[in-house]
């Protein structure tokens, strides 16, 4: 799921507007990996956007996701925010360290 807009000439980008295939950097050899997964874009959302307009913006979202994760920002501000979220939503919530693996299946 991408929130918005992803610059031009951007991973997300080419894989917002349908990549079948994307090159990456794999032990320093450029290998072409397949794009295997549903891609959806969520508009209306804003990278600006504050405390309380991420809460009410999760809040009204409609269905509502079974987990909100936090991938960008300071650490202590997202694990804050994990924890109003979950509490005043009762939602599942996860703020990853830099390079931490999540499952979503």
């Amino acid at each position: 799921v991408f929130v918005g807009y992803q610059a031009e000439g951007t991973i997300g980008r080419r894989i917002q507007r349908g990549a079948k295939e994307i090159p990456m950097n794999v032990g320093g050899n450029i290998v072409s990996l397949p794009v295997e997964m549903n891609v959806e874009t969520c508009d209306g959302f804003s990278g600006h956007s504050d405390r309380r307009q991420l809460v009410g913006f999760i809040n009204n979202m409609s269905p509502r996701p079974e987990r909100v994760v936090f991938g960008h920002g300071e650490e202590s501000k997202c694990v804050d925010l994990c924890s109003t979220i979950h509490k005043r939503l009762n939602m599942n919530t996860a703020a990853p360290f830099n390079l931490e693996t999540i499952r979503f299946v």
